[in-house]
C-alpha cells in the first residue's frame, strides 16, 4: 500500500522535529550542560534579554531627525476686510541643530546599546554563579550521603555484633543502647544530608528552569582548581563582567555629558513657502494676484537657559561613575584575596580530616574483627565507632564548605 504524500510529508516533519521536542533525556549533567539549559530556559534571563532590544530601538530613534511642519493658511474678505480680498500661505519648516546634536545623541544611543549588553552579560553571569552555587552544593550532599550509606552499614554490623554479645550475657544492656544510639546518629546524619541533597536540586531546577520528564543523574566531579595568589586578581579584573558593566556606564555617562553639553543651544527652525495676496478696492478694478517667496528663520535666545542643570548632573554622573569603578576593582581584589586565604584553608582542613577519617576507618575495621573474635571489649569499640562518626560529620561539612569556597572564588575571578 503506498502513502499518500501528504500523510508521508507529515510523517517526516514529526521525525524531524521531535528531537528538539523531546525532553533531554536523563545523562551525567556536568556543570557546563547545567549552565547551558539555564542560558536556554531561564525565563528572567529571557526577560532582561530584551533590555538588548530596548537599548537598540532606542538607539536607532536617536539618530533620526525631527519631521519638518506643513503650514497652511488664508484668509477672505468679510465683515472686517474689503470685498474680495483674499490671502494664502503655504510653509514648510525644518528643524536644524547648531551643534553635533545629533551626532552626540547617537554616539549616547550605542553607548546605552554597549551598556545593556553588559548589562544582560552580567545578569547571565550572575546566574551562572547561583546555578555552580547549587551545583557543587548538589554534588556534595550526592557524596555525603554515600559516605554516610557507608557509615550506617558498618554501625549496623556492630549493632549486630553487640546484640549478638547481648543475648550471650556477655555484657550489659547500656553498651547495647549505647550501639543503637550510634546508628540512630548515623541514620540522622544520613537524613540530614539527603535532605540538603534534595534542597540543593529543587533550587537548581529553579534555576534552570526547566522541568525534564526523567530524573536526573548523578552529576560530574569537578576538577577545576584555583590559580596562583598572585595572578587570581589579574584573572578577576580581565574576567569580571559587572567590572565590563562599570566600565561601560562610565563611557555611558561621559557620552551622555557631551550630549547634554551639546544641548545647551535649541534647534533652529529654517522655513520655506509661498503667500498669494489680493486685494480689492471700491471703484478700483480688480488687482493681479501678488505672488511671494518667504523665507524664514527662527533661533531660541540662550539667555537663561543653556542646559545648565542637565550639564552639571551629568558631570556629577561621570564622576560618580569613576568613583563606583574604582570601589568595584577595590572590592574585587579584596574579595578574591579573601576567597583564595577561606579555601585554603578548608582544603588544609579538609585533607588533616581525610587523614583522620582514614586512620578511623582502619580502627573501625579492627575493632569489627576484634569484637568477632572476642578480643575487643564493646566499649572500647564504640568508643572508636563514636570517634569515626564525629570525623566522618567534621569532613563531610568541612567538604561542603570547602566546594561553596571553591565555587565562590571562581565567581570572585568572573567564573564559572
Amino acid at each position: 500500500m503506498r502513502i499518500p504524500f501528504c500523510a508521508a510529508r507529515a510523517l517526516v516533519l514529526a521525525l524531524i522535529s521531535a528531537p528538539g521536542l523531546a525532553p533531554i533525556p536523563a545523562q551525567a549533567l556536568s556543570l557546563a550542560a547545567v549552565e547551558t539549559l539555564a542560558m536556554q530556559h531561564n525565563p528572567t534571563l529571557a526577560a532582561a534579554r530584551q533590555d538588548v532590544v530596548v537599548a537598540r530601538g532606542l538607539a536607532r530613534q536617536d539618530r533620526l531627525w525631527p519631521n519638518p511642519r506643513l503650514s497652511v493658511s488664508g484668509g477672505t474678505g468679510g465683515v472686517l476686510g474689503s470685498p474680495g480680498e483674499f490671502s494664502t500661505r503655504v510653509m514648510l519648516t525644518q528643524a536644524v541643530p547648531l551643534t553635533s546634536r545629533i551626532a552626540r545623541h547617537v554616539a549616547t544611543g550605542r553607548a546605552g546599546v554597549r551598556r545593556a549588553q553588559d548589562a544582560f552579560e552580567t545578569q547571565a553571569w550572575q546566574l551562572r554563579g547561583r546555578v555552580a552555587r547549587a551545583y557543587a552544593r548538589w554534588t556534595s550532599a550526592i557524596a555525603a550521603v554515600t559516605v554516610a550509606k557507608k557509615l550506617v552499614a558498618r554501625d549496623g554490623i556492630l549493632t549486630q555484633l553487640v546484640l549478638a554479645r547481648a543475648h550471650a550475657a556477655q555484657i550489659s544492656p547500656l553498651g547495647v543502647s549505647s550501639a543503637r544510639l550510634l546508628q540512630a546518629q548515623a541514620r540522622l546524619l544520613e537524613s540530614t544530608w539527603r535532605s540538603r541533597r534534595h534542597a540543593a536540586k529543587a533550587q537548581l531546577v529553579a534555576l534552570v528552569g526547566y522541568r525534564p520528564r526523567h530524573d536526573w543523574s548523578p552529576p560530574r566531579p569537578s576538577r577545576w582548581q584555583p590559580p596562583a595568589a598572585a595572578l587570581a586578581p589579574i584573572a578577576a579584573l580581565a574576567r569580571r563582567p559587572d567590572l565590563r558593566l562599570a566600565a561601560s556606564d562610565r563611557r555611558y555617562r561621559q557620552s551622555v555629558r557631551r550630549y547634554q553639553h551639546a544641548r545647551r543651544l535649541g534647534w533652529i527652525t529654517i522655513g520655506a513657502g509661498v503667500a498669494l495676496d489680493r486685494q480689492v478696492l471700491r471703484g478700483v478694478p480688480p488687482q493681479p494676484i501678488d505672488r511671494s517667496l518667504e523665507l524664514s528663520a527662527s533661533l531660541p535666545l540662550p539667555f537663561w537657559n543653556r542646559n545648565q542643570g542637565n550639564r552639571s548632573a551629568a558631570v556629577a554622573q561621570v564622576v560618580q561613575a569613576r568613583a563606583r569603578l574604582r570601589a568595584l576593582r577595590w572590592r574585587i581584589r579584596h574579595a578574591v584575596a579573601r576567597d583564595l586565604f577561606t579555601l585554603q584553608r578548608l582544603q588544609t582542613r579538609e585533607r588533616r580530616l581525610a587523614r583522620l577519617r582514614k586512620q578511623a576507618r582502619h580502627a573501625t575495621a579492627l575493632a569489627l574483627q576484634g569484637l568477632r573474635l572476642g578480643q575487643v571489649q564493646t566499649a572500647s569499640a564504640l568508643a572508636v565507632f563514636t570517634d569515626q562518626l564525629t570525623l566522618t560529620t567534621a569532613w563531610l561539612k568541612t567538604n561542603a564548605a570547602t566546594a561553596d569556597a571553591r565555587t565562590a572564588l571562581r565567581i570572585a575571578l568572573g567564573g564559572p
